[in-house]
């Protein structure tokens, strides 16, 4: 991969949001926050942000992205869990593999 930027994180938006969101950060990042070169912020983080922004706002930029980043384009599976972390797993259930959960010690 040419450029290992996350724009998903430069923009701190999940990897399923919409455009309408990704406009909404984008907008508070450069307002807001102050990162725009005329409201004092630095000239390279308002380049990166544009450039996150260009490509998540395109659906064809933002399909070839995602497939270069996550090779796939479907997002759904990043949103599931592990089934090591429902809520109805035992440690039965993982006792070949090593899994343990975390217990911290009570003093």
């Amino acid at each position: 991969m040419k450029n290992k930027r996350n724009y998903y994180r430069i923009l701190h938006v999940q990897p399923d949001a919409p455009p309408a969101v990704i406009r909404a950060s984008y907008q508070a990042l450069m307002l807001k926050l102050k990162q725009h070169p005329d409201l004092g912020g630095e000239h390279w983080n308002a380049c990166i942000i544009n450039e996150a922004h260009s490509v998540l706002m395109d659906a064809d930029r933002r399909r070839a992205y995602d497939r270069v980043l996550f090779g796939r384009e479907d997002h759904t599976a990043l949103a599931k869990q592990h089934p090591r972390q429902r809520k109805d797993s035992t440690i039965a259930d993982h006792a070949d593999d090593g899994w343990r959960p975390f217990k911290p010690k009570v003093v």
